[in-house]
C-alpha cells in the first residue's frame, strides 16, 4: 500500500508541470485556418502553440473550431521534462447581439519525466466563457475545469533501489483544476487578434494548487486561408 500511496503522489506532482490552457483570442474570426501562441504563467511558466480549423455547421451552431494544441515548460521545472498535447473543439453556443456564450471541450494527454519516474496521464478540459463580443474584440469572463482520468507511472531503476514494492502501471485519477479567468481580445485589421488573461486556480477541492495559483498570459492569433463562415449574426434557440 505505501507503494502504490507513493506512486499516486508522484503522479500527483507530475501533472502540474504543464497545465491546460486554451487559445484566448478566435471566438470571432472568419477565415478557415488561424493559429495561436500564449506565453505567461500557468501553474508554472509555459508557452502554448495552436492551430485551428473552422468548419461551417448550419443547425446548433453557427460554426464549429477544432484545435490542437502543444504547452511547453518555458524553462524546464527541477528536473521534469514534460508536455501537454490537447485536441479540442470550440463554438459559440448561445449569442444575442453582442452578448454570447461559448463552449469548448478538449482532451488533454501529458507526458514527461525525471530522474525518479516516466508519466503519462490522459484528462478532460470543459470550459465556459461567457461575455460581449464584437469583430473588433471581446471581454469575457471563463470558467474551465480540467479532471484527470488516469495516470500511468513507470519508475526508474533509482526509484525502485529506494522505495521498495514500487510498481510501474496506471493509477486512478489524481486530482485536477478548476480556473476562473477574466480574458480580453483586441483585433489588428481582419487576420491578427490580440488576447490577456489573468485568473485564480484552484483544485476540484478549491484548495490552491501546490506552485501560485494565479495565472497570466498574453495572446497572439493570426487567421488566414478562405472565408469559413457566414459574417456573425444572433444565434436564436
Amino acid at each position: 500500500m505505501r507503494a502504490v500511496a507513493l506512486a499516486a503522489a508522484l503522479a500527483a506532482t507530475a501533472v502540474p508541470a504543464v497545465a491546460s490552457a486554451a487559445p484566448i483570442s478566435g471566438y470571432q474570426g472568419e477565415q478557415e485556418n488561424a493559429t495561436h501562441v500564449n506565453i505567461g504563467w500557468n501553474s508554472a511558466p509555459a508557452l502554448e502553440l495552436a492551430y485551428g480549423r473552422t468548419i461551417p455547421v448550419e443547425r446548433l451552431v453557427r460554426r464549429l473550431d477544432l484545435e490542437l494544441g502543444l504547452t511547453l515548460p518555458v524553462f524546464l521545472v527541477t528536473e521534469l521534462d514534460s508536455f501537454r498535447l490537447e485536441p479540442a473543439a470550440r463554438a459559440m453556443l448561445l449569442q444575442h447581439g453582442g452578448w454570447g456564450l461559448a463552449g469548448r471541450l478538449g482532451l488533454p494527454v501529458h507526458a514527461g519525466d525525471n530522474q525518479t519516474f516516466q508519466f503519462a496521464s490522459l484528462g478532460v478540459h470543459t470550459g465556459l466563457a461567457g461575455g460581449y463580443f464584437r469583430r473588433g474584440g471581446f471581454v469575457a469572463l471563463e470558467v474551465e475545469h480540467t479532471a484527470i482520468l488516469s495516470t500511468y507511472i513507470a519508475a526508474s531503476d533509482r526509484a525502485r533501489a529506494t522505495y521498495e514494492g514500487i510498481r510501474d502501471g496506471f493509477y486512478a485519477p489524481t486530482g485536477g483544476y478548476l480556473d476562473a479567468s477574466l480574458a480580453f481580445g483586441l483585433s489588428i485589421g481582419a487576420s491578427l487578434e490580440v488576447g490577456l488573461r489573468a485568473g485564480y486556480r484552484s483544485t476540484h477541492g478549491l484548495e490552491p494548487p501546490p506552485l501560485v495559483p494565479f495565472r497570466a498570459e498574453v495572446g497572439l492569433s493570426y487567421a488566414f486561408g478562405t472565408s469559413a463562415a457566414a459574417p456573425p449574426r444572433e444565434i436564436k434557440q
